[in-house]
C-alpha cells in the first residue's frame, strides 16, 4: 500500500505495576485501530519507568524473552485489531553462548497478524528485534543515567517490512547518530519509528527540529513516540515531556501532539509515493562524497 495511517502512542508515565502499564499499552493499540491506524508505535521502554539511574541490575526481574508473555499478549490484541505495532521492551535474551544471560533496550514489530516481523541487516541476516545500539551515560538531566549498567548495545540495524512500507526503528539516543539514519536509508527504508523516554536535557524545539532535519536530511517519514509526565523510580523522577510527532521526509512536521496536551494519540495518514518526489527534489542521498568520506552504498 502506498498509504499508510501511522500513530505514535503518547503514553503517561509508567507506574510500578507491570499490568497496569500492558493495560494502558493495550487501551492505546484499541483508539489506534478505532482511529483508523494502521501502525501503532509505543515509546522507549513501554512498559516499564526508565530506569536508566538505578543501580546496575535494577528491574532485571521485569525483562522479558522475546517473543514472551508481554508481547505476546499485545499480539494477540494486535491481531485482533488488526494493526502492526512496534512495541519497545526490557529483552532478556538467554542465547549466549556463555550461558548468562544478556539484557537489551530493545523493540520488537508485530505485523497485523500478531506476528514478529524480523529485520534484516545489510548482510542480509535477520534479526527478531531491533536492539539499542547506543548506550548513553551522562549526569544530566538529574539523576542522570548509565544504560551500560543495564543493558548490552545491539549489534545490528536493519529494516523491517510491515504493510508494505520497510520501517526502520531508532530507540531514543540512537537518533543523535546521523550514521543510523544514513544507513537506514541506505537499506531503502522509507519510514523510521522512533521511539523515546525522558527529555535527554533538550528543549522541545531543539528536540523537534533535531528530528525534522534528519529525515529531511535522508528524506525519510519519521514517528516518533515519547512518554508524557513523570516516572519515579528509587525515590528519583524521570520527567518525560511528550511532543511525539509525525515528521514527513522534506522535514515538516505533520502532526505533534504538545506534552500539554497530556497522554494520547499523534495520527495521519502518509502517502510513501511522496518518498519518490521528495527525494528526486532534495538529492541529499545522492550528492554525498563518497569519495571523501566513505559510507555505507545503498542496497540493490
Amino acid at each position: 500500500m502506498s498509504a499508510l495511517v501511522v500513530a505514535a502512542a503518547q503514553l503517561p508515565a509508567c507506574g510500578d505495576d507491570p499490568e497496569q502499564n500492558l493495560a494502558v499499552i493495550e487501551a492505546a493499540l484499541t483508539q489506534g485501530a478505532a482511529a483508523g491506524a494502521d501502525l501503532v508505535v509505543f515509546p522507549e521502554l513501554a512498559t516499564t519507568p526508565y530506569f536508566g539511574g538505578e543501580r546496575p541490575g535494577a528491574f532485571r526481574d521485569r525483562a522479558q524473552s522475546l517473543p514472551g508473555p508481554q508481547s505476546e499478549r499485545i499480539a494477540d490484541l494486535a491481531a485482533e485489531l488488526g494493526v502492526a505495532v512496534v512495541l519497545p521492551i526490557f529483552e532478556r535474551d538467554d542465547s549466549s553462548h556463555g550461558g548468562d544471560p544478556s539484557f537489551h533496550n530493545s523493540a520488537v514489530v508485530l505485523d497485523e497478524q500478531g506476528a514478529v516481523v524480523p529485520c534484516v541487516d545489510r548482510t542480509g541476516q535477520s534479526h527478531l528485534v531491533a536492539r539499542k545500539l547506543h548506550l548513553p551515560v551522562g549526569d544530566h538531566p538529574a539523576p542522570g543515567f548509565d544504560e551500560p549498567a543495564h543493558f548490552s548495545p545491539g549489534q545490528w540495524l536493519g529494516v523491517h517490512t510491515v504493510r508494505g512500507a520497510r520501517l526502520g526503528v531508532l530507540i531514543c539516543y540512537d537518533r543523535r547518530f546521523p550514521e543510523c539514519w544514513r544507513e537506514l536509508r541506505a537499506l531503502r527504508a522509507g519510514l523510521v519509528a522512533v521511539p523515546v523516554a525522558g527529555s535527554g536535557g533538550d528543549s522541545v524545539d531543539f528536540f523537534l527540529a533535531e528530528l525534522r532535519t534528519h529525515a529531511r536530511e535522508n528524506g525519510l517519514f519519521a514517528v516518533v513516540a515519547n512518554k508524557i509526565g513523570v516516572e519515579w523510580v528509587g525515590g528519583h523522577a524521570v520527567d518525560n515531556y511528550g511532543e511525539s510527532c509525525i515528521v514527513g521526509p522534506d522535514g515538516d512536521l505533520i502532526a505533534h501532539r504538545p506534552g500539554a496536551d497530556g497522554p494520547g494519540l499523534v495520527i495521519a495518514e502518509i502517502d510513501l509515493d511522496v518518498l519518490v518526489e521528495t527525494r528526486r527534489t532534495l538529492r541529499y542521498f545522492e550528492h554525498r562524497r563518497t569519495d571523501l568520506f566513505p559510507s555505507a552504498e545503498e542496497i540493490a
